[in-house]
C-alpha cells in the first residue's frame, strides 16, 4: 500500500516536482507562518488588552471606592471617641459633613437607652441632643456596605453605610446608617469602557446592575444572577471568587468573547466587563486577511515565473542526464555545451570537470591497484621454519598503498643465521609506499653482506640519507638477528618499538629495547646492536609496527600492548600465522565503526615447539 502511494505521488516531470516539492511546500511554510504570527499577534494584544482591561477597572473601582471612603473616614472618627462621652457639638458636625457630601441622601443615628434618640438628616429635637451629648460607648463595629435597595420616600436605589455601637458587655447601644443614592455613586464608570458591556456583582455572584442600566433610577425588579448567561461568564463567576483581579479568555484561537473583573476595596462588589471578540481581534482578522490574499497571488505569480522560465532548464537537465547515464554505462562523451550563467549552466560546468577528473581518477585508481598490487608483493607471501625457529608476518594498510615494512631473511650472507626486519615510514600512502621501497631494496643489499647488524644498519642509514636529507622523511625499523649456533639474539633498535618476548615456562614477558635514532636525519650515527642469550623451552617473540598498540575504538581508548601480551599468553602454542591472523581479529572487532588510521605489520617469531596450525 504504501508503495502504491509513494508511485502516486512521485513526480515524472520536473515542473509536477516543482509543484510538488517548492510551491507545494512554500505555500504550507507560509501558511504555517501566518497561523504562527496569528498566535504571537494573538499573544501581544490579549496581553495589552488585558493590561488596560485591568487598568480601566481599577479606574472604575476606584471612583466607587473613593466615594465610599470618604465617608468611611468621616463615621471613623466614632472609634477615636470609644470609651469616652461623646461630646454633642462633634457628633452635630460629624452628621453634617456626612450629609452635605455627594450622594449622600439621608443619615440615621439611632441612640437606644430608656428614651430613644434619632438624628436623621441631620436635623435633632431637645431630647435627642442631650441624649447624643451623654452618649458612652465601648467599641464600634465595622462598617459594612449594603446591597442597593428600592427606597420609595427617595423614589431610587440607594445603599448604606452600617455600623452600630456596643458597650462592654457587646449588647448595641446604638447606630449610625448613611444612605447613599446607588446610581450616583456609580455614577460616570460606564464612560471608561465604551463599546463593552460592564456588571456590578455583589460577593453572591448578582448583578447590582449593567451597562444597559446604569443611570435609571426606577428599577425594581431583581436582575439576576451573573454567570448563567454563557460559559464565559460561569468561569468568570468563579475566577473572581478566588481572585481579586483579572482576565478570563472565551474558548478558541480567536474567542468571540473576553471579560475582565476588579474587585472594590471599600465596598463587597466587583466590576465587570465583557468585550466581544470581534472588536478586540479586529488587528488579527486584518492581517490574516491580507496575509493570506497576498500569499495566494505571490504563489501565484511564482508559479507563472517558473513556469515561464522552465523550458530551457529542463532541456538542460536532459542533457546532464542522458550524458550521466552513459558516464554510468562507462562511456566517456563529448563535452555538453553550457546555455546559461546560472545555477544550470553551473552545473552542466561542474558535470565537465566532473567527467574530465572522474577520467583521470579512474586512470589513478588503476594504476594504484597496480602499485598495491606490485608493494604486496614486494613482501614476503609465507613465512618460514628452520628447525626449531618458525617465523610469519603480515601487513594491513590503511589506504591503497602503506609506509609499513616487513622482511624475513632466511640465510644471512650464507652464516645460517636467520633476520627479521621491521620498519615503519612515517605517514602513509604513496609518499610513504616510495620510501618503503626504497627501505627495502637497500636493507636486502646490505643485510646479504657480511658484516655485524650494527654496521649493516649504519650503512643503510647513511644511503637512505642521501634520498630524505632535503625531505625530512625519516624510518624507523627493528633488525633481529637469530643465530642458532651460538644460541643468541642479536638487534638494531632505530627508533622503533621494542620487541615483545614471551617465555612459556615461565610465564614471563620481557622486552628487547636498546638506543638507537630513527634511519634517514643523521648520516654520521653510529648504531650499536644488542644481543642476549636465547632461554631454554619455547619463547615467542613479537615484533609490531605502532599501529598496533595505538588502534583506537570510538570512546578514543587505545588497544594497548597488555591486550597484545594477553592474547600472545593466551595462544603461545598457535602457530606465528595463526597468531597473527587473531591479534588482527582482536584489533578488527576492538574499532568496532571506528576507521583503521595506520598502517598494522606484525612479525611473530617462534623459538622452540610449534603447535598445530588451529
Amino acid at each position: 500500500m504504501a508503495n502504491k502511494i509513494s508511485e502516486i505521488i512521485q513526480p515524472r516531470s520536473l515542473q509536477q516536482r516543482t509543484l510538488l516539492f517548492i510551491l507545494l511546500p512554500t505555500f504550507l511554510t507560509l501558511l504555517i507562518m501566518g497561523m504562527v504570527n496569528v498566535i504571537l499577534v494573538r499573544s501581544v494584544l490579549l496581553n495589552q488588552w488585558q493590561q488596560t482591561a485591568i487598568a480601566r477597572l481599577e479606574r472604575s473601582a476606584l471612583m466607587i471606592d473613593s466615594r465610599l471612603l470618604r465617608m468611611k473616614r468621616l463615621l471613623s472618627i466614632f472609634q477615636g471617641e470609644s470609651g469616652k462621652e461623646m461630646n454633642r457639638q462633634v457628633s452635630r458636625f460629624l452628621m453634617d459633613r456626612i450629609r452635605n457630601s455627594d450622594g449622600v441622601v439621608d443619615v440615621k443615628f439611632e441612640w437606644f437607652g430608656e428614651t430613644q434618640a434619632t438624628l436623621s438628616g441631620g436635623r435633632s429635637n431637645s431630647d435627642s441632643a442631650r441624649m447624643a451629648g451623654r452618649m458612652m460607648f465601648h467599641r464600634v463595629e465595622r462598617l459594612d456596605v449594603t446591597t442597593p435597595q428600592y427606597d420609595e420616600e427617595l423614589n431610587g436605589e440607594t445603599v448604606s453605610l452600617v455600623s452600630e455601637f456596643r458597650d462592654e458587655k457587646d449588647e448595641t447601644l446604638g447606630r449610625v446608617e448613611v444612605k447613599i443614592s446607588f446610581y450616583e455613586l456609580i455614577d460616570n464608570i460606564s464612560e471608561t469602557h465604551e463599546n463593552y458591556e460592564l456588571f456590578l456583582v455583589d460577593s453572591s455572584g448578582n448583578v447590582l446592575t449593567r451597562t444597559a442600566l446604569i443611570g435609571k433610577r426606577d428599577v425594581r425588579e431583581s436582575l439576576g444572577k451573573f454567570g448563567g448567561a454563557n460559559d464565559l461568564e460561569s468561569r468568570t463567576l468563579d475566577e473572581l471568587q478566588e481572585s481579586e483581579q483579572g482576565v478570563v479568555f472565551g474558548k478558541g484561537l480567536l474567542p468571540s468573547e473576553i471579560s475582565g473583573f476588579f474587585r472594590l476595596s471599600e465596598a463587597p462588589w466587583t466590576v465587570v466587563v465583557v468585550a466581544p471578540g470581534n472588536l478586540v481581534f479586529k488587528p488579527i482578522r486584518q492581517f490574516r486577511f491580507y496575509y493570506l490574499l497576498t500569499g495566494t497571488i505571490g504563489l501565484l505569480f511564482a508559479l507563472w515565473l517558473i513556469r515561464r522560465g522552465l523550458n530551457n532548464t529542463t532541456d538542460s537537465i536532459r542533457d546532464v542526464t542522458v550524458a550521466a547515464e552513459a558516464l554510468a554505462a562507462g562511456k566517456f562523451g563529448e563535452p555538453l555545451e553550457v546555455k546559461s550563467l546560472d545555477e544550470v549552466g553551473e552545473l552542466t560546468r561542474n558535470f565537465n570537470v566532473m567527467t574530465s577528473q572522474l577520467r583521470e581518477r579512474m586512470q589513478l585508481q588503476q594504476a594504484m591497484g597496480i602499485a598495491r598490487e606490485i608493494q604486496q608483493n614486494l613482501l614476503p607471501q609465507t613465512g618460514f621454519q628452520d628447525g626449531p625457529v618458525s617465523v610469519s608476518g603480515a601487513s594491513v594498510y590503511c589506504d591503497e598503498t602503506g609506509g609499513d615494512y616487513y622482511d624475513l631473511l632466511e640465510d644471512l650472507d650464507g652464516s645460517g643465521k636467520m633476520g627479521v626486519v621491521v620498519g615503519d615510514v612515517v605517514g602513509h600512502g604513496v609518499g610513504a609506499a616510495l620510501l618503503m621501497t626504497t627501505v627495502r631494496a637497500l636493507v636486502r643489499c646490505r643485510m646479504t653482506r657480511p658484516g655485524e647488524p650494527s654496521e649493516a644498519v649504519t650503512d643503510v642509514n647513511r644511503l637512505l640519507c642521501l634520498d630524505t636529507s632535503r625531505s625530512g622523511n625519516f624510518v624507523t625499523l627493528f633488525y633481529l638477528v637469530i643465530d642458532l649456533k651460538e644460541r643468541q639474539l642479536q638487534w638494531v633498535r632505530c627508533g622503533h618499538d621494542p620487541a615483545i618476548v614471551y617465555q612459556v615456562e615461565t610465564d614471563e614477558f620481557s622486552e628487547l629495547h636498546g638506543k638507537g635514532f630513527v634511519l634517514g636525519v643523521d648520516d654520521k650515527w653510529l648504531y650499536k646492536q644488542n644481543s642476549r642469550e636465547m632461554c631454554s623451552g619455547l619463547q615467542v617473540i613479537l615484533i609490531g609496527s605502532d599501529g598496533v598498540w595505538d588502534a583506537e575504538n570510538s570512546q578514543g581508548e587505545r588497544f594497548g600492548r597488555k591486550r597484545v601480551q594477553a592474547l600472545i599468553r593466551e595462544n603461545a602454542a598457535k602457530t606465528p600465522a595463526r597468531i597473527i591472523e587473531i591479534i588482527n581479529h582482536e584489533i578488527v572487532c576492538f574499532r568496532g565503526d571506528t576507521a583503521q588510521n595506520d598502517d598494522i605489520t606484525l612479525v611473530v617469531v617462534k623459538i622452540g615447539k610449534c603447535g598445530p596450525d588451529e
